[in-house]
């Protein structure tokens, strides 16, 4: 099957008024206590991995920048909502994910979120290059497990939040440091 891009698929027809929108409040309650969900991962990697995992903030600002590279909204204002609550300063979020998105990154997670981006993007297009241009920037096997890690749970809370109702939502903000 070729690839379609996210710009290629033609919105839905609207002029009869939005769609019924499904609504499971156990869902919305899935994501107000996802930040308590990754202390399990923390756990897991402590056993696994050992040293080496990545800083809270840039998690969820892995799993913010996959939901914005989806076009999920809802996903990206909470992940960078969260990674600005959690001490990540707005201007320093935004620079990082410019960094990523504009072709060769200078910085270490400049390196680790353009890799998330291809992972996101095109994981089928992976290459050992990838995974040696990480290592050379610094990064650790365990960390490059745990953002491989973050991007599929980015996946993973796209669809429960569109299984929800959660991505039409008014007044998200998907670029919080605006």
């Amino acid at each position: 099957m070729p690839y379609i891009s996210p710009a290629e698929i033609a919105p839905p027809d609207i002029s009869n008024g939005p769609p019924e929108v499904p609504t499971v409040a156990e869902l919305r309650a899935l994501f107000g206590n996802f930040p308590d969900g990754l202390g399990a991962f923390d756990q897991m990697y402590q056993r696994m991995i050992g040293k080496g995992r990545l800083e809270r903030t840039l998690r969820f600002a892995i799993l913010g920048a996959a939901a914005r590279w989806r076009n999920d909204p809802f996903m990206a204002s909470v992940m960078f909502g969260q990674a600005i609550d959690d001490g990540f300063e707005p201007a320093a979020l935004a620079s990082l994910i410019e960094e990523a998105e504009q072709g060769e990154p200078a910085s270490g997670e400049g390196h680790l979120l353009a890799f998330c981006r291809k992972a996101t993007e095109t994981a089928f297009k992976m290459i050992q290059s990838d995974i040696d241009g990480l290592r050379e920037a610094g990064w650790t096997n365990g960390q490059i497990v745990e953002a491989v890690t973050m991007v599929g749970l980015s996946g993973y809370m796209t669809v429960m939040a569109a299984s929800g109702g959660l991505l039409t939502l008014p007044g998200l903000e998907a670029e919080p440091w605006h």
